[in-house]
């Protein structure tokens, strides 16, 4: 095992219309997250198009390094925006 498979944060969460999501960022630092969250939602609000939605979800650092980029529906990765987001 290696120490991302312990390694413990957030990673932003973004959903598609079409049903797929990305998942990246991930940090240990809850601030770095949501700074991060509020980054995304800048970049894409003005553009043509658009996810469905963009929240952080608690991760594990190896499941986010292991993510598909692009297309992703596996129903297993991490979905529950985080307890108690500011």
């Amino acid at each position: 095992m290696t120490s991302t498979e312990y390694a413990w944060g957030y990673a932003i969460r973004r959903e598609w219309p079409d049903g797929a999501h990305d998942l990246f960022g991930f940090t240990p630092d809850a601030d770095a997250a949501i700074r991060r969250l509020d980054r995304d939602r800048s970049f894409w609000r003005g553009g043509p198009v658009r996810p469905t939605a963009v929240y952080v979800v608690p991760a594990n650092a190896a499941d986010v390094g292991a993510h598909p980029v692009v297309g992703c529906r596996g129903s297993g990765c991490p979905d529950s925006p985080q307890r108690g987001q500011r």
